[in-house]
């Protein structure tokens, strides 16, 4: 191999993953500490509506998952979104921009749902050890102990990954069973425990669990910044994710149907959502106390702060990518570029863009932990831009119609994505819209903001970073990110 090959090598993202490992990542962060909250306090005040509003959102997420998939398929770059964007509107300098605000709201949107995740995995923590006081130290514990498998080679965290979820997944499965076999504290499942005055179909009450049901799913897109690191991801992609999708589907309807029916609905939510439950911001402790006592509660709290550790693990493995991704290209703030671009020389990972994210949740999670409130917010957020997920797939079907998609939908999919998650994004916040909405757009806002700022001193500042063969990759000036 020569010198010049060699180099190219070296600069480059370890192309390692396969099918599972995209499950893993995909399941990893979508069943997280917070689908248990969501999960629990959705059951518990809406009874079996909030069933049906599960499986809304399966479909709604489906639809996101395979458009997810053709656009990781067909751009498969560490950048994800900021590469969709910037590929479908070629169009001089708005290629850049719109590339980089897509990024950057996506980023910004994970500070709120990075923030409640620890959170929630911070309460798991302080139940386990019984202690008591600020959350500040078990936050801190949780983004360390999550960074830590992520210097390494990316195949290094998806082992780890895989063990952790494993075990998690095998907890929440536990649990309905306990409750559909009836050998649990609780006694045994009757049908009659979910008698309540919400009717399953009423649609009132499954509008307002949307946001909930949503929340059970979002995160499946966490793979598309791994696109570069797998292996044939024309099939792995959206295997990956339709497979994680129906197992997120079974384990919610599994544990919290099964949970849910050992004993009267009312009689979960007044004590899910009183101070037992931590008024409704760990509802899964109450759980897991009720039916097998202290050692419940100490299992329910382990499985909440490893669902974290998953969840966060993926976390800090995606979004840094987004911001190398940017860099790479010289438009993440002119100079910066050039450190958060840097690639460890050993294990081929973002180095400067991961310790960055890490510091960046963590401490937004330690000045914001209301996990309900957070939950509520942050849907919207990304309700949105799952929306601009779908309409990239439309669009660039017309601004790059011969560019290979080894991976493509009919284009109807996305048609119906796109308009079947902004009917969710209406009912599920009906009422609301001011109050959730009012936070979304400070997110975009100030995504549009770095956008702008960013794009003018990449084009007037010092330009982009040079390539592993000391050739800038993309072209900063009037004709936007150009091509090789």
């Amino acid at each position: 191999m020569s010198e010049r090959a060699a180099g190219a090598e070296q600069g480059r993202l370890e192309k390692t993953l396969g099918t599972w490992s995209i499950f893993v990542a995909g399941v990893g962060l979508v069943v997280a500490a917070s689908t248990l909250v969501s999960d629990f306090v959705g059951y518990f005040t809406v009874g079996l509506a909030f069933l049906v509003a599960l499986l809304i959102a399966f479909v709604i997420n489906l639809l996101l998952g395979l458009s997810c998939a053709e656009l990781s398929s067909t751009y498969p770059k560490a950048g994800a979104l900021y590469e969709y964007g910037s590929r479908a509107v070629p169009w001089g300098g708005s290629s850049a921009v719109v590339g980089l605000f897509l990024a950057f709201a996506f980023y910004a949107m994970f500070g709120i749902v990075g923030a409640l995740e620890v959170a929630a995995g911070s309460f798991g923590l302080q139940a386990v050890f019984n202690a008591t006081g600020s959350l500040t130290p078990w936050i801190i514990a949780i983004v360390v102990l999550a960074t830590l498998p992520n210097l390494g080679h990316v195949r290094t965290m998806a082992i780890i990954e895989a063990v952790v979820l494993v075990a998690m997944l095998c907890v929440r499965w536990f649990f309905g069973l306990a409750g559909w076999a009836g050998f649990s504290d609780t006694g045994a499942w009757s049908a009659s425990a979910w008698t309540s005055e919400i009717g399953v179909f009423e649609w009132s009450a499954i509008a307002g669990a949307m946001a909930l049901a949503y929340w059970s799913f979002v995160g499946i897109e966490f793979v598309a910044p791994l696109a570069e690191e797998t292996r044939n991801p024309r099939r792995n992609m959206p295997v990956g994710i339709v497979l994680g999708l129906l197992a997120i589907l079974a384990t919610s309807a599994f544990m919290g149907t099964g949970v849910g029916g050992t004993r009267p609905i009312g009689e979960w939510a007044d004590a899910a959502l009183g101070p037992a439950g931590c008024d409704g911001s760990c509802p899964q402790l109450v759980v897991g106390e009720a039916m097998f006592g202290g050692w419940g509660r100490g299992l329910m709290a382990l499985t909440t702060a490893a669902a974290t550790y998953t969840s966060m693990v993926i976390v800090l493995a995606a979004m840094p990518r987004i911001l190398y991704g940017i860099a790479r290209d010289g438009y993440f703030f002119g100079p910066l570029s050039r450190a958060f671009g840097y690639l460890h020389p050993r294990f081929r990972t973002p180095w400067v863009a991961i310790f960055f994210t890490a510091a960046v949740y963590c401490v937004v999670a330690i000045f914001f932990n209301d996990v309900v409130a957070l939950i509520f917010a942050a849907s919207y957020a990304w309700v949105i831009i799952y929306i601009l997920w779908h309409l990239l797939v439309i669009v660039s079907r017309f601004t790059n119609p011969d560019v290979e998609r080894p991976f493509r939908l009919p284009l109807i999919v996305p048609i119906i994505g796109a308009a079947g998650t902004a009917f969710a994004l209406y009912y599920a916040f009906q009422g609301a819209h001011a109050t959730y909405g009012l936070p979304s757009l400070y997110i975009f806002g100030g995504a549009l903001l770095a956008a702008l700022v960013s794009y003018a001193l990449a084009r007037w500042g010092r330009g982009p970073v040079p390539d592993s063969e000391g050739q800038p990759p993309r072209e900063v000036g009037p004709t936007g990110p150009g091509r090789r």
